[in-house]
């Protein structure tokens, strides 16, 4: 079970602050946007991270474990989008397939887990009326 969410810049991810009771976490960080016709993307990097023995012993269990979070994550996301009983706008679709790429160490310690890159299509109305401008 997920402990710690955060977003941001994935290289502010401050890591010694995270006490062990935060662990697993998941992380967001928005990597960009693209404006087109009628409609604007978002491009996001989920990711889902554990530590694991300094001997490495557990890493595959840790791998296993942070994929299903990872899933599970995205199958919420993406199953609210589809359910009619949701705040969420009809206007919002997440693209698929969603890439996933393991690591291990990509911190200074012993972090192992799963990233996952998604990307969000909106409805962009190209409507003067709403313009902020006169």
């Amino acid at each position: 079970m997920l402990q710690h969410f955060a977003a941001g810049p994935l290289d502010q991810v401050d890591i010694d602050k995270l006490g062990q009771t935060q662990y697993p976490f998941l992380y967001c960080e928005i990597l960009g946007a693209n404006i087109d016709n009628g409609v604007m993307s978002y491009d996001l990097e989920l990711l889902v991270a554990d530590m694991i023995q300094p001997d490495l012993t557990d890493r595959n269990q840790v791998y296993s474990d942070t994929l299903q979070m990872l899933h599970d994550v995205l199958n919420q996301f993406i199953q609210s989008l589809a359910t009619t009983n949701t705040t969420v706008d009809d206007d919002y679709k997440a693209e698929l397939p969603i890439t996933c790429t393991p690591f291990t160490a990509r911190f200074d310690n012993e972090l192992t887990g799963w990233s996952g890159s998604l990307t969000i299509e909106v409805s962009n109305k190209n409507d003067l009326c709403i313009a902020p401008f006169s």
